[in-house]
């Protein structure tokens, strides 16, 4: 990962939305969202929104990038 503190979310033309440091030029981004197409309609234009959304939430929660050793993912959440 670069050591820019600074991160951008963008939409691509296939849809992904992902999350890269704004001056990293490999290519590779840090998260990919991919909606499945059939959601993507239901969504009416708010699938950045709800990706930007579940990216903040996840650096919030400290899953992204945290400070401890990985998380036990045994008790991983489902949000219905």
């Amino acid at each position: 990962m670069s050591d820019s503190p600074f991160l951008e979310i963008v939409e691509l033309a296939d849809g992904d939305i992902i999350l890269q440091s704004a001056d990293d030029e490999s290519g590779e981004p840090l998260v990919r969202i991919r909606f499945a197409p059939e959601i993507v309609e239901h969504l009416r234009g708010a699938s950045f929104d709800i990706a930007r959304e579940m990216i903040d939430k996840a650096i919030q929660d400290n899953r992204l990038w945290g400070d401890e050793g990985e998380e036990d993912l045994s008790n991983t959440r489902v949000l219905h």
